[in-house]
């Protein structure tokens, strides 16, 4: 374990002159060290740099894929937790507000159609004409949130440039955990 979490060269130190990384390192070790089937982690990532964060989610999903534990996990770092867990609970205010696997997750995730253009009128006309009706964002940009446009942008791309108000950008954007988790609790910014 000692290894394996790259403490060796500190193993002679006193904890207390470990950086705070090497400290979180340390209490990860303790932790493993009776092969625990269950783990209970708060802010696992806290004080590691990204090359120690990256070592410490592929430690904890080795964990849990080869040697089937469970990993329970608090942290504010909403990307870190997307990419580790596989049921989700969000807590706001020290109530959980709501608990629902990825694929849930993913059902509920808004997403949107947004493009540029050069001419605005015209990209807006063809697209309400053809039912996808667009708003435009504070940067100039259009939004569309109809469900067949997002599904195909390919085909808005060739609606745009039949207008002749072809795409200069055109992206479908989803809402990430962190969007998601705002916009749940209510706080702007949290709309994809």
């Amino acid at each position: 374990t000692i290894e394996r979490l790259r403490l060796t060269e500190y193993a002679d130190r006193p904890a207390g002159t470990l950086s705070q990384g090497n400290a979180q390192r340390l209490g990860l070790a303790k932790a493993l060290l009776h092969r625990p089937r269950l783990l209970i982690l708060d802010e696992p990532a806290n004080g590691l740099d990204p090359a120690g964060i990256v070592e410490i989610r592929q430690l904890l999903l080795d964990l849990t894929r080869q040697e089937g534990a469970t990993v329970f996990m608090a942290s504010h770092i909403l990307a870190e937790v997307a990419r580790l867990a596989q049921r989700i609970g969000i807590i706001h205010q020290g109530r959980l507000l709501q608990e629902l696997d990825l694929l849930a997750l993913e059902r509920n995730r808004r997403r949107r159609l947004v493009l540029r253009t050069r001419d605005l009128r015209a990209a807006r006309r063809a697209l309400d004409a053809a039912g996808h009706p667009a708003a435009v964002l504070d940067d100039g940009a259009l939004e569309v949130r109809s469900q067949a446009a997002i599904e195909r942008p390919e085909e808005v791309s060739r609606l745009l440039v039949q207008a002749g108000a072809p795409a200069t950008h055109l992206v479908v954007e989803e809402e990430d955990l962190e969007q998601y988790f705002l916009r749940l609790i209510g706080v702007s910014g949290g709309a994809a």
